[in-house]
C-alpha cells in the first residue's frame, strides 16, 4: 500500500561526502571525480529503474552529463567542509505502475524544483526483486546547492547582509572588521518551502490514486501532528533484512522489534486515553444540561462518583464496579467529573515525557554508534592506505589506487568524519561502547515504567466503561419512569 516518505538531507565535505560518489552511487554509474582524483564504481548497484537530469532553462546543456554537473559542483566549491548538495528522497506508491510513478516524479519535480532554477539528478530505485519481496519503489533527487544565474555560472549561496548604526553606517566589530548577516540567497533550505514540498507531494500522490480509483491516501504531517509520534527504529540495511528473512535474528532486527513493541504500547495507551477524553467532553456536556434543566448533575455520575451525595456508594454500583477500578478511583481520590479529567491529563503526559526521553536518548546512541562504524571502517581500511602511502613509482601506486579504490575512499571518508570529532585521532572506543550500553540500558529501563503507566490507563479505561454503562442505565430508568407517568 502507498506510505509517505519524503526526506532531505545535505551531501557535505564536513561529514566526508562527495557530491560525484553520491550521484555516481543514486545512479548506479562509475565517475570519475576530478577534485578528489577518485573513481567511485557503483555499476553493480541493483535496483536502479530509472535516472534522469532535469535542468532549468538557464543551465548550460552540458550539465545534463551527470559526470561534468557534479565535477563543476565540487569544483565551485573551495572551502573543505562545504554543504554540496541537498539530497531528496521520497517513496513511490506500489499501486502505480512504473510508468506511472515516473511521470508523477517528472511532473513533481519540474513544478517544484525546476521551477526555482533547481537543476535535478533523479533516479528512480526500485529493490525487491526475489519472490515475496515487498516492492519499495522511490526516488532520490541530487540538487546542486549552489543556486545558477541567469547567465550559467555559479551564484553565491548566501550574501552579507551590514550591520547599521542610527546614521546608516556600518558598525565594526572589536577585530575592526564590519559586522555583518549571512543571509541565504535562496529560500530552498527554509523550513516552511520543506513543508510546502511535503505538502505538494502527498497532494500530487492522492490525485494520481484517486485518478486511478483507489482508496488509499497518504499524510504528508509528521507523526506527532497526527498524534501518533512513533518512536525510529534503527536502519537495517538488505544484510540485516536477508538474514532476518533466513531466520536468522540480528541485533539490529532485535533492537528494532523491541521499539516497536514500545510504539505498539504508546499506541494503545493513546488510544485508551483519546477514548477517555472523548467520553469525559460528552459526559461533561450531559453535566451541563443537567444543570441547565434540574439544577443539578447528571445522577448517573452522582451515583457512580459522588461520595458528595451519599455516604458510601450503593449496592449496585459496588457489584457493577471491579476491585480493581474501585482501588484505582481510592487511590486518586476521584470524587467528581474534574478529578477524573486531572487523572487522564496526567497520564498523557507521562506517556509524552516517556517518549521525549526515549527519543533524545536513541538520537544519542545513534551518534555513539556512528562513531564506533567509522572507527571499524577506519581500522578496515588503515592498512591498505599506509600500503598505498609508501608506494613511491607513481605508475604503481596509481595502479594500486585503482585495484583497491573502494577502500581508499571507505577510508578517507571514515577519516575525515573521525578528525571531525576528534582532532587528534585518540578515538575513546571503550568509553563509546560502554556509553552504547548505558543508553541501550538506560531505554530499556522505560519499559517497567511504560507497563506502570499502561496499567494505571487500562484502570482508567474501565472506570470509562463503567461510568458509560451507570450512564445508560440512569437512562434507561429515567425512560421507564417518563413512560410509566
Amino acid at each position: 500500500m502507498a506510505i509517505y516518505h519524503f526526506h532531505v538531507t545535505q551531501i557535505s565535505r564536513g561529514k566526508g561526502q562527495t557530491a560525484v560518489s553520491a550521484a555516481a552511487y543514486r545512479a548506479g554509474e562509475k565517475l570519475h571525480d576530478n577534485y578528489y582524483g577518485e573513481e567511485p564504481d557503483y555499476t553493480k548497484k541493483g535496483g536502479v529503474l530509472y535516472t534522469e537530469i532535469i535542468l532549468p532553462e538557464h543551465a548550460p546543456r552540458e550539465y545534463a552529463d551527470r559526470e561534468t554537473l557534479w565535477n563543476a559542483v565540487e569544483f565551485a566549491e573551495v572551502n573543505g567542509r562545504a554543504q554540496l548538495a541537498y539530497s531528496f528522497d521520497f517513496a513511490l506508491p506500489n499501486e502505480l505502475s512504473d510508468e506511472e510513478n515516473l511521470a508523477l516524479v517528472r511532473k513533481f519535480v519540474s513544478e517544484n524544483f525546476t521551477s526555482r532554477g533547481m537543476i535535478s539528478d533523479m533516479a528512480i530505485h526500485k529493490p525487491g526483486k526475489s519472490p515475496g519481496d515487498i516492492p519499495n519503489p522511490h526516488v532520490h533527487v541530487l540538487v546542486p546547492m549552489r543556486p545558477l544565474k541567469e547567465d550559467g555560472t555559479w551564484g553565491n549561496k548566501q550574501r552579507r547582509e551590514y550591520i547599521l548604526d542610527e546614521n546608516g553606517e556600518r558598525i565594526k566589530g572589536a577585530d575592526g572588521k564590519y559586522l555583518f548577516n549571512a543571509v541565504k540567497t535562496t529560500d530552498w533550505g527554509a523550513p516552511e518551502t520543506l513543508e510546502q514540498w511535503r505538502a505538494n507531494w502527498a497532494k500530487a500522490v492522492n490525485d494520481a490514486l484517486e485518478k486511478k480509483g483507489f482508496s488509499e491516501r497518504i499524510d504528508h504531517r509528521s507523526n506527532a501532528e497526527r498524534g501518533l509520534d512513533a518512536l525510529p527504529t534503527i536502519h537495517e540495511g538488505p544484510a540485516v533484512r536477508a538474514m532476518e528473512k533466513r531466520g536468522i535474528r540480528t541485533e539490529k532486527g532485535e533492537w528494532n522489534r523491541y521499539i516497536k513493541s514500545i510504539n505498539q504500547n504508546m499506541k494503545k495507551l493513546l488510544s485508551y486515553i483519546a477514548e477517555i477524553r472523548d467520553a469525559i467532553k460528552e459526559l461533561k456536556h450531559e453535566e451541563a444540561r443537567a444543570k441547565g434543566e434540574n439544577g443539578e448533575l447528571s445522577s448517573a455520575l452522582f451515583f457512580y462518583l459522588g461520595k458528595n451525595t451519599e455516604k458510601g456508594y450503593r449496592a449496585e454500583t459496588k457489584v457493577k464496579m471491579t476491585a480493581e477500578v474501585l482501588a484505582f478511583v481510592e487511590k486518586y481520590h476521584i470524587t467528581k467529573l474534574d478529578d477524573y479529567q486531572g487523572v487522564v491529563t496526567n497520564l498523557y503526559n507521562q506517556v509524552a515525557t516517556l517518549r521525549k526521553e526515549i527519543r533524545e536518548l536513541q538520537a544519542e546512541k545513534k551518534g555513539v554508534e556512528e562513531m564506533l562504524r567509522m572507527y571499524q571502517q577506519y581500522k578496515e581500511t588503515l592498512l591498505v592506505y599506509k600500503e598505498w602511502y609508501a608506494i613511491s613509482n607513481p605508475k604503481k601506486k596509481a595502479d594500486f589506487e585503482t585495484a583497491h579504490q573502494g577502500e581508499l575512499m571507505r577510508f578517507h571518508m571514515a577519516e575525515r568524519v573521525l578528525k571531525k570529532n576528534y582532532p587528534d585521532m585518540r578515538i575513546p572506543v571503550k568509553a563509546l561502547k560502554r556509553k552504547s550500553e548505558e543508553l541501550a540500558s538506560a531505554i530499556k529501563g522505560s519499559s517497567p515504567e511504560l507497563e506502570r503507566v499502561k496499567e494505571e490507563a487500562k484502570q482508567a479505561y474501565k472506570l470509562k466503561c463503567r461510568i458509560a454503562d451507570a450512564y445508560k442505565q440512569t437512562q434507561r430508568n429515567t425512560k421507564r419512569e417518563e413512560q410509566s407517568l
